[in-house]
């Protein structure tokens, strides 16, 4: 039968994800945002060409997916597939991509644009004052800290098991880097370079597959191997931070047209077919005979310390379903390239649209093999396993199976890092917000702020207990959408407009989170009093400093959970009080 193969619920997924799209996103861009192509955009009025700039529809809608897909839609469906089955994973994707995702994304970039290209921190402190925009500004070094951590775990991981994927990256950087200066400085038609960019590519993924699968980065001789009695595959992905570090803080100090804006583009060219082969293998695996490996439905309770399946699979698939990411991203780069109106529905809704169709074909994949364990089903790697599972029969089988393993890790690692240059620079531009004009104002320099930005996640990964730092990102990035979509929510409200398609999304972001951050809170509080280990990594940490150095972090972490609770809880005080006001002004005039 067809329902007990991928191609089930991924036929159903794109039926819904065409009817968001097509339906409801054109109805709500008509009836509440009209927008109008004559009227000036950020983008032109304030062209700078570091900042504002305006770009084509097509080249933003690059820009905008690879700014915002990144390894939540990869890791957090196979996390939810192991704690919950594929059906509760599947149905959130569903709901959240007609009532949700886009909704965020598309709205944050609308309002953004209509108030001048202002970013998420600027909009706060209008709609709601300035203890609000400082409470935001704190939760963000906190919710980047977090994030960082959380991918480049992942990203150092898979490049530990597949080393030619590092050197693919090498070259999307050079590729990067060369068209960015000739469609920007040199002002070349974006079709050939385009095509250049995609030849350098290909060459890329080829010698990452071929001479150069498995040789590591120059300097990774510096690292000793793991010590005596730890797992080979426990520890040695740290070596590949260095070299990735360098990268990244490259990303975060030059100028948007000299990197990100580019790389952004042109890593879709070799993204977006892994999502498309990704498809097809679902599509056609009644005949291709690839079957769901993993139960529909495990229980309501987790296999390990996920939690409960309410608010624990809400925050678990991430961006796969809604993201607080995007909502920066969307005001705080995009909105300032959108060169009219009219293209704010394609690039912010059509974009988010196709992060879901990642979550949905990444769900497919890890349904596609056996999750044996619970520590073991949730690797990275074993996404690259199911992929290669999916669609290895289109290619030629088994033969195939070793280029399809490089490839979907350059997947990984091109989704993770496309993301990562960009949280350098949120956390560089939010250091210097915090820390600027106070006797801590060297923490807001340019080149210190982006190497911190780097090195506290680096500190954090190597603590262990990875599983649960990734369900505080879940949990902090929802958050952070459930603000965004609060923001806009209160904006239509107060012009009289229709509010409730991203205020009732809203209301319930923020109460599933704040349940989330709260139990995650208790896990790590019940681990420091009772000196238990959250996760197999910590092991490296207890062999090295003992096990008060596992309940030190994990106390620490503790500390962070009940931070980020008390903000979230003080900005839904904050938000209740922004609605009555706006309501008694309402009611006076």
């Amino acid at each position: 039968m067809v329902f007990d193969t991928p191609f089930g619920f991924t036929i159903v997924g794109l039926v819904v994800f065409l009817i968001a799209y097509s339906v409801y996103s054109k109805i709500i861009d008509r009836k509440v945002w009209s927008p109008d192509r004559s009227r000036p955009t950020p983008a032109h009025v304030y062209a700078d060409g570091v900042e504002f700039f305006p770009v084509g529809r097509f080249v933003l809608y690059g820009f905008q997916w690879n700014s915002i897909a990144a390894l939540g839609p990869i890791i957090g469906p196979g996390t939810a597939a192991l704690a919950f089955g594929w059906l509760p994973a599947f149905l959130w994707i569903l709901f959240a991509a007609l009532l949700i995702g886009w909704v965020q994304d598309y709205s944050a970039m609308f309002l953004s644009v209509r108030k001048e290209g202002r970013s998420f921190g600027p909009l706060a402190y209008e709609m709601l004052g300035p203890t609000p925009r400082k409470l935001l500004l704190g939760f963000l070094l906190f919710y980047l800290l977090l994030i960082n951590a959380a991918f480049l775990f992942v990203v150092a991981t898979v490049m530990n098991a597949f080393p030619g994927s590092f050197w693919s990256l090498l070259v999307l950087v050079i590729a990067a880097v060369i068209t960015g200066h000739l469609l920007f400085k040199v002002k070349m038609n974006v079709a050939p370079v385009t095509i250049l960019a995609v030849v350098l590519q290909a060459i890329g993924i080829a010698l990452g597959s071929t001479v150069l699968a498995n040789v590591p980065p120059p300097g990774t001789f510096v690292f000793t191997p793991p010590p005596e009695g730890v797992a080979a595959a426990a520890n040695p992905y740290t070596y590949w931070l260095i070299p990735l570090v360098a990268i990244l803080v490259l990303g975060s100090l030059l100028p948007m047209p000299r990197l990100i804006t580019p790389m952004n583009y042109i890593a879709y060219y070799s993204l977006i077919p892994a999502v498309i082969l990704l498809t097809v293998g679902a599509l056609v695996s009644p005949a291709t005979g690839v079957k769901l490996q993993v139960p529909d439905f495990r229980g309501w309770a987790e296999v390990f310390t996920v939690g409960p399946l309410w608010p624990a699979l809400f925050v678990t698939i991430a961006c796969g379903a809604i993201s607080g990411w995007h909502s920066l991203i969307s005001t705080g780069l995009t909105s300032k390239q959108i060169d009219v109106e009219t293209d704010i529905r394609p690039v912010g809704a059509g974009a988010m649209i196709t992060e879901n169709l990642v979550g949905l074909t990444a769900l497919a994949a890890w349904s596609s093999i056996p999750l044996l364990t619970a520590a073991g089903g949730a690797s990275p790697g074993n996404f690259v396993l199911g992929a290669t599972t999916l669609t290895s029969p289109l290619l030629g089988g088994e033969a195939a199976a070793p280029f399809l393993r490089i490839f979907f890790a350059n997947y990984m690692v091109g989704m993770a890092v496309t993301i990562l240059t960009i949280l350098g620079r949120f956390w560089r531009v939010t250091m210097a917000e915090v820390f600027g004009g106070t006797p801590l104002s060297i923490l807001g320099n340019k080149l210190i702020a982006s190497i911190l930005g780097f090195v506290l996640p680096i500190i954090f990964v190597l603590t262990g207990s990875w599983t649960n730092i990734w369900l505080y990102f879940g949990g902090t990035n929802q958050l952070l959408a459930g603000f965004a979509l609060l923001i806009v929510g209160l904006f239509l409200y107060t012009q009289k407009r229709f509010h409730w398609y991203t205020t009732i999304p809203g209301i319930f972001m923020m109460v599933t989170t704040l349940a989330a951050i709260a139990y995650q809170t208790y896990v790590f509080a019940d681990a420091t009093v009772g000196a238990k280990l959250l996760h197999p990594t910590q092991n490296i940490l207890k062999n090295a400093g003992g096990i008060l150095a596992v309940q030190g972090i994990n106390g620490f972490s503790t500390v962070v959970g009940a931070i980020m609770f008390i903000i979230g809880l003080a900005m839904a005080v904050y938000f209740v009080r922004g609605f009555r006001r706006a309501a008694k002004i309402e009611v006076k005039a």
